[in-house]
């Protein structure tokens, strides 16, 4: 734990020694000053600056008791992917599943049903934004949409969100379907998710609104 200040670590990373052992060790070196407790069964050996010892980063925090399900949403999404420079005072990520207790400056925000585990930050990040696009966005329509389309230049990147998309709300869906048919996607790659939304349902795009095929998509 020495050789990495700062790393949190759980009673996990010493799965290779008998747990009745591994929990009083973790306890006397706390007590003794030598490590920190982050969170219940989260401990960690501090990092020391010029200006003193260093917090466990309330991101790593929530990576481990979301056990690494969750994903930026929210302001903290939308700051990620570009859309704009605001800073919220808390972090927003969003967990599947039952909400764990959030560490200070993290706010957790309940998702049930989805399928994000193989997506990398920024195409999770880009469902979250999707869900409350018009009010996270500072930048114009069509800057907006090519912030996003950026995100799914890469073949394997919009085969990736096209299936987790199937998972979200349909509107969500709709502009995951626009933005992919924008970068280019084939009828066959589209004709899946098309299939999930009801072809008379009208979405709000918000700035999305722009996308050539938006309206072919729900837009109204």
């Amino acid at each position: 734990m020495k050789r990495h200040p700062g790393r949190l670590f759980t009673y996990a990373d010493f799965d290779d020694l008998p747990a009745s052992a591994v929990a009083p060790a973790l306890s006397r070196l706390r007590a003794r000053g030598e490590i920190r407790r982050a969170r219940k069964g989260v401990y960690y050996a501090p990092r020391r600056s010029v200006l003193g010892e260093v917090p466990a980063d309330p991101l790593s925090v929530a990576a481990v008791v979301s056990e690494g399900k969750a994903s930026f949403a929210g302001l903290t999404g939308a700051n990620v992917l570009g859309l704009t420079t605001q800073v919220p005072a808390r972090t927003e990520l969003a967990v599947e599943g039952k909400r764990p207790d959030a560490p200070q400056g993290v706010v957790f925000r309940p998702r049930s049903g989805t399928n994000r585990l193989r997506l990398k930050p920024n195409e999770a990040a880009l469902l979250e934004v999707l869900r409350d696009l018009a009010h996270l966005t500072d930048l114009s329509p069509h800057e907006t949409a090519r912030k996003l389309t950026a995100i799914l230049m890469d073949d394997e990147a919009r085969q990736r969100l096209l299936r987790a998309s199937v998972h979200e709300p349909p509107r969500v869906r709709a502009m995951v379907g626009a933005l992919a048919e924008a970068e280019g996607a084939k009828g066959s790659e589209l004709a899946g998710l098309r299939k999930t939304l009801n072809p008379i349902t009208k979405y709000n795009f918000g700035p999305l609104a722009v996308l050539p095929t938006a309206r072919a998509w729900g837009a109204r």
